[in-house]
This record gives structure tokens, sequence and C-alpha cells, in this order.
């Protein structure tokens, strides 16, 4: 397996060009964050949108008006933190190469299986909680998990299982060969903050899908 671990923003993109299943970039979090999302995490979110690299600022600002208390938005930690959601987003952008970008901010995860993305490539980034859970395909059985089978059975050994920090940004590379990740235990019990982004089309055609299904259940 091969994991690319980037020295910052401008060395993530080159990923685009790497083969590797893992892209990860080790952040320092911001200073004055632990009270907010403490509050934050009290609060349902999920907010999805889309994103321009032109514009991003401006768009995550709107997505998240009415979403976040007043209180937690006068604060100077804020705009700091919709610079970074803006900041990474940009990231994405020049990655897959598109002016826009699905974006999804959410407090709860439910990815309890381990999986792989049915996306060429993901972006998650947890700002607050336990980060995402992975595991090298010397530690998988990939029949277990094509076969449908439970964490126990898809999962070899324990001792090789890797967490990423928070505020790590990673990408992973989805389809058959890509690495298996899950929520890990504590943010499935937990609320936490995890931003993920994917292709611009990526929700277009999840509503599309259901929108479809929908019509198909009401004939």
């Amino acid at each position: 397996m091969d994991v690319f671990r980037a020295k910052d923003f401008a060395d993530l993109i080159t990923f685009r060009h790497h083969e590797g299943q893992l892209a990860v970039l080790g952040r320092q979090p911001l200073n004055g964050g632990d009270e907010f999302f403490q509050k934050l995490a009290g609060i349902p979110l999920n907010v999805i949108g889309m994103v321009s690299k032109t514009t991003g600022i401006e768009d995550i600002l709107s997505l998240l008006e009415d979403e976040i208390t007043e209180d937690l938005k006068s604060t100077p930690f804020y705009i700091e933190w919709v610079k970074d959601l803006a900041d990474v987003c940009n990231v994405f952008c020049d990655i897959l190469e598109t002016r826009n970008i699905g974006f999804c901010l959410a407090t709860e995860r439910a990815c309890q299986r381990y999986h792989v993305d049915n996306v060429p490539l993901r972006l998650l980034v947890t700002y607050h909680g336990q980060g995402t859970e992975w595991i090298p395909d010397s530690a998988v059985d990939r029949m277990a998990y094509e076969s449908g089978m439970p964490n126990e059975k898809i999962l070899l050994n324990r001792e090789e299982r890797e967490f990423l920090n928070a505020w790590d940004v990673a990408i992973f590379r989805g389809g058959k060969n890509g690495l298996l990740h899950r929520t890990p235990d504590t943010a499935l019990e937990y609320p936490s903050i995890l931003l993920r982004l994917d292709h611009e089309t990526f929700w277009n055609n999840v509503f599309k899908n259901s929108e479809s299904t929908t019509d198909q259940e009401s004939v």
C-alpha cells in the first residue's frame, strides 16, 4: 500500500499525478477551536451544497448562515475556520481540476462497516472528534469484504489499524482497489465534525437517483 505524505497544500495537489490509495497532509489545529467545536458538535448539522473556487468563503458563509448559532458566528475563530474550509475546498478543486466542489459538513457519522468509496477521489477532514479509521491491504481479507461479511471477518490484524488525526486532510482513492476505511467507534457514539468533499457532480447524482427511486415507488 502506498500512502502519499504531503508536506503542504501545494504538495498535496500533486497527488492527482500519484497512484497511491491515500494522501495525508498532517496539520496542527488552529488555536481557539476547542470550545467552539464542543459547542458546535451539540448542534445537529448536515450541510450540503456547492462551493466555488472563486467564491469559497462567501459560499460557505451562506451555507452555514442558518445552521450555526449567532454566538458561535460572532467568535473570532469562526471566520478563521471558514477560511480554512475554503482553502481545503480550493485545494480539492485544483486536484480534480474543477471550478466547483461538492461540500458536506456533518456532526453525525454512520459508516460503521469497512468500505471503499464509490468515487474516484474523496477528501475528508475531521475537525472535532476522532479521525477516520483505515486499514492497509496487509490487514484486510478482501474476499470477506466483497462477500458482505462483518468487520470482524474483514480485519485480519487489529494492531495494523490506523487513525487520522483531527485537522488532517486526507484524500481516499475509491474504486475496486481503494483503501478500506470506516467511522471509528468513538465517532459513532459521540458527535464529531466531519468535512467531506466530492466532485461537483456527486450530489447532483445522489439527488437525481433519490428522485428517481421516489418516482418509481409512487407508481
